[in-house]
């Protein structure tokens, strides 16, 4: 379903708004990926219900209190990063007739960073991208280059991708077969990087990348080993993660005005995970909605064919609402985080300087058959062999 231009409805807005405006502008915000950031994405495709979040229990508590499509029982890091940038909640792309002034959210659950990875049943990041080429489209039409220019290269981008790619492969004894696991974190890191420079040449600037959840201690993977945590899984985004970093200080090195900001899930989640208690949680290891082991089977809401399921008394007691994604409590605690970037987990700026300033004159891209994407590779494999 395509995005509804309505009439007098641009993305340019000329607005006061305390300290979030970049040369008369308010900074706009898109965000890509998976389920982590779905805002409701997969409410306007045909999927199964394992990959949507439109039914209770999900939107349970106070804030929306009914179920939006977010994967939650309430709002998600984005959306707590919008009201600290006085912007509204972003909407998604998808989401008929939806106010796309202020950006627009991509994201899709059960996406990740190759096309391969639940296809047909997302929105992959490909087409993720080619939707916001098509949004931008718009925009130049109706600003011209320059002034879209402006405001595609103040906009801060949100890329949460590739969880779904190694989760999806740990369970796949057939994938594992056909490649070892270097040789996966490469092709998935590559694919990233791609995307990445994609919207670099099509005028993004400021990213924010969120690492890796800890996927081989969710509820989800504990419910498969008896309460353990999955080695394999947890050893796939430990080098996802190492080798995203390195190769996020590479482009920054290299591209002109490139800037990022990366959010190490492993070091903000291991003390609570660890020590739920001292940090006024109940379970670091359970779900809040689900069944089995951990309740991580994934069977909230009715999922799986699940005919019943446990939910707890109070979600914000707990990290993981259901077998593979957060509380809101854990996404605005992270959301507070990255904005304020005093703490070792955000690097290597706070998230506030994104809506604060300008990136200054866009430089024109040329990416050459052995330009960045080959540095990429090159960095990929270093990462692979140390």
């Amino acid at each position: 379903m395509d995005f509804m231009w309505g009439c007098g409805l641009i993305l340019y807005f000329f607005m006061v708004l305390e300290g979030l405006v970049v040369n008369g502008q308010s900074v706009n915000f898109f965000i890509f990926g998976d389920s982590l950031v779905d805002a409701g994405t997969n409410n306007y495709i045909n999927t199964s219900k394992n990959h949507q979040a439109n039914f209770l229990p999900y939107g349970e508590n106070s804030f929306f209190a009914k179920p939006t499509g977010r994967f939650s029982d309430g709002r998600i890091s984005p959306d707590f990063i919008a009201k600290l940038a006085n912007l509204p909640l972003i909407p998604p792309y998808l989401e008929p007739g939806a106010n796309h002034s202020f950006g627009a959210n991509f994201a899709s659950a059960g996406a990740g960073a190759l096309q391969t990875t639940n296809q047909g049943q997302v929105v992959d990041m490909d087409t993720q991208i080619e939707q916001y080429i098509n949004l931008t489209g718009r925009l130049r039409r109706n600003l011209g280059d320059s002034k879209a220019n402006q405001v595609l290269s103040n906009a801060v981008y949100y890329i949460s991708a590739g969880l779904n790619d190694y989760k999806v492969f740990v369970m796949d004894y057939e994938a594992q077969l056909s490649h070892c696991k270097e040789e996966y974190v490469r092709i998935v890191t590559s694919n990233l990087i791609r995307q990445i420079l994609e919207l670099y040449k099509r005028g993004a600037r400021k990213f924010v990348f969120p690492s890796l959840k800890p996927l081989g201690c969710t509820p989800g993977m504990r419910s498969h080993t008896g309460g353990r945590c999955l080695a394999a899984a947890s050893h796939f985004v430990v080098y996802h993660n190492n080798a995203l970093e390195d190769l996020l200080i590479s482009l920054a090195n290299t591209l002109s005005a490139f800037q990022y900001i990366f959010f190490d899930h492993h070091e903000f989640l291991n003390p609570m995970m660890q020590k739920p208690d001292m940090h006024g949680f109940d379970s670091g290891d359970d779900a809040c909605c689900g069944s089995g082991q951990n309740q991580g089977e994934y069977t909230c809401g009715g999922k799986s064919n699940a005919t019943t399921y446990e939910l707890c008394q109070d979600a914000s007691t707990f990290v993981w609402f259901d077998s593979f994604h957060y509380t809101e409590r854990i996404h605005r605690l992270a959301a507070y985080s990255m904005w304020d970037g005093n703490v070792s987990y955000v690097r290597p700026q706070a998230l506030k300087n994104f809506f604060n300033m300008a990136t200054g004159k866009v430089p024109k891209v040329h990416l050459g058959r052995k330009g960045i994407m080959s540095i990429a590779l090159s960095e990929i494999g270093s990462r692979m062999a140390s």
